[in-house]
Parts: C-alpha cells; structure tokens; sequence
C-alpha cells in the first residue's frame, strides 16, 4: 500500500558512493578528507556529552561567530545548518518556486535534481561545453535563479572569480548561488563579492576541506538582508537541525584552521601525483581544483574499470548518465593511497594485456 501524497509519489533518488568502513576497502568515491579531524575538535566534542540534556543554540551564534572571523565577514552575513545541503535546500525554497526556474548546468551535483523535485521547482540545463566547461554567457542576463557549483562536481574546474562576478552583475533581480564546497582546494572564492553584492548567495562545507563529513555542518554567506531572508525559512523548517556536538566540533575546526589548511596542501601535492601517474598511464584526467579528479580510462570502460578497483579495494564513483557514463570520479586519499591505486591499476592492465595476448 502506497502512503506518499501524489504530489511525492516518482521523486528520484539520490545514489550515494558506496559507504564500506573498515580494512579491506580504500573509500576513493565520497570525497571525504583521508585525514582525522584536528586535536581539539575531538576534546570539544566529548565536553558536549554532559550537556546534551540542553537544547543546542538555534541561532549557532558561536559557531557562526568563528567561521565569519576565518573568512573575513560578520557573523551576520553567516547562516549554519546541517550540511550545505540543507543550506542549499533552504535556498531553493527561499529563491525559487513553480514560476521561478533554476538555470544551472547540466552536468553538476545530482542532488540539486532531488530539491528541485520535492519543492516542485523546474529546472533549465545550460549545456558544458565540449570540454566541460561552464559557458558563462550562458548564464549572464538569465532573469533567473542562477545556482552554479563552483568547482563543479563531477567535473572539478571552477570559475574565476571576475567569471562569477559578470554573472551576478548581469543578473541584478536575480538571486546567484554558488556552491563551494570544493573552494579549499585550489579555487577562487567569490565570498567577498557578497559584501557588494546583495544577491549573491555562497555556501561552504566543512563536509571536504575540514574532515567533518559525519557532523554535518554547511554555511551560507551573503549580505545581511539576504541572509535574513535564510533565515525566515530555516525558522520555519528546522530550526535546531545543527546539534550541539556539531556546533562545537565546528568551532573547534574555526580555532584550528591552521590544520586544516595544511592538510588541503597535502592533498593538493597528492592530486598533482595522481593526475600526471593516471595521464601517464593512457587516462584523460581534467585539471580539477578539488579533492578529486574525474578521469576516463583508455584501456577499458569505466563500469569495468571500477569493478576491476572494487575487487583490488578501491571504491570509485561514476554515474550511469549522459556525457559522464564512461567517466569516473576519484577521490585524492593521502599519498600512500594515491601510490597504491596507481599500483592497483597497472595490475589491471597488466592483467588486462594477458588475457588479450590469450586470447590471440
């Protein structure tokens, strides 16, 4: 028997990566950070536990406080909320509706399909060009909401920040989001074009760069005005959705920034290695400004190359969709894990090469 109301009944799902813990697999498909989380999170998390009676401050005031000190704006141009989706989600029912469209483009994060479904909210597909760039020009007088992941998942570029800021300036009745959840890692951040620009929404996640995936803690920034708009919606939908360990995890991460910073280098030097290793070895990887890179295989399909990694424990993401089906997403690890997936799939084509001499 069917519960859902028509209105929900058909609404497409999301696909996580595969989510095995423990030996025997090298998590390469969630983009997680391979590094623990910074000393003091863990002693301000466990000083939460004989509080937890309390509820959490709705208004994250210190958590908020402490990221708008690390990226150089008040705390009233900061929202928090559990994770940049639920941000993001806020976003599409505070800045579109039924008669107010998203452009977007069609190859990006799938989970902006899933708000968009549940709220009712068409959405228009800019087409990437050839090379998976983003067309600014498509985007530049859309009258519309405009939501741009910048970098773009899966495929890693970004826009500079003079791109961003012809977009918004193109577009003055209309709300721009940019999603950064990959900023961190080598791109511009537009943040301070939202202190001259009052349309201009960005949100962060500490889900990649700060190694605080499982706590779920996303921010939106923007002038103050539009914030409180934000904010009128959070009130309305879920107002304590940031817990109190999560707060405080958050805060921590903001006093330890320095870690964090270090660690995005680390990666940073690792992808360098991954990209030219895979290049080496037949692939075609775009330039990513990310914790991952998104490579084609050129000795066999995608489908069979991560099955190939799965056996070999390595976990890889690909998508079964138009454009990107023969693509596969790879999380940068640390170096060691780096070193061993390359190790890994020269054993693929070694292997692959002995079936083929096999079978001649």
């Amino acid at each position: 028997m069917a519960y859902l109301m028509q209105g929900l009944c058909g609404l497409p799902r999301y696909e996580p990566g595969e989510h095995e813990e423990g030996e025997g697999f090298v998590r390469l498909n969630t983009n997680e950070s391979p590094f623990p989380p910074s000393p003091g999170v863990a002693q301000a998390v466990a000083e939460q536990i004989d509080r937890l009676q309390f509820y959490n401050d709705p208004d994250c005031a210190a958590l908020r406080a402490a990221f708008a000190k690390v990226i150089g704006v008040t705390p009233d141009c900061v929202l928090a909320g559990n994770g940049s989706d639920e941000v993001l989600y806020w976003a599409f029912m505070a800045f579109a509706d039924a008669s107010h469209p998203i452009l977007l483009p069609d190859v990006t994060y799938s989970y902006y399909d899933l708000f968009a479904a549940a709220l009712g909210i068409p959405l228009e597909r800019a087409p990437l060009k050839g090379d998976f760039t983003v067309d600014v020009s498509d985007y530049c007088g859309a009258g519309r909401t405009v939501l741009l992941a910048n970098p773009n998942a899966p495929t890693g570029y970004a826009l500079p920040v003079s791109s961003i800021e012809w977009i918004v300036r193109s577009n003055p009745q209309s709300v721009v989001i940019i999603d950064e959840a990959y900023a961190d890692f080598g791109a511009e951040s537009c943040v301070m074009l939202t202190q001259r620009y009052p349309k201009l929404l960005v949100t962060r996640t500490f889900s990649k760069a700060r190694s605080l995936a499982g706590a779920r803690i996303g921010f939106a920034v923007g002038c103050p005005a539009l914030i409180e708009e934000l904010n009128s919606v959070r009130n309305a939908v879920n107002l304590y959705s940031v817990s109190r360990m999560a707060q405080a995890a958050g805060e921590a991460a903001c006093r330890e920034n320095d870690y964090y910073m270090n660690n995005c280098r680390r990666i940073v030097a690792s992808r360098a290695y991954a990209t030219q290793a895979l290049r080496d070895r037949g692939f075609t990887v775009l330039d990513s400004v990310t914790n991952f890179v998104f490579a084609r295989c050129g000795f066999m399909d995608a489908a069979a190359l991560q099955r190939a990694l799965r056996v070999r424990g390595f976990l890889v993401r690909r998508w079964d969709a138009p454009r990107i089906a023969d693509w596969c997403r790879i999380t940068i690890g640390t170096q060691a894990q780096m070193e061993a997936l390359i190790a890994a799939i020269d054993d693929i084509k070694k292997e692959g090469d002995t079936h083929a001499q096999r079978a001649d």
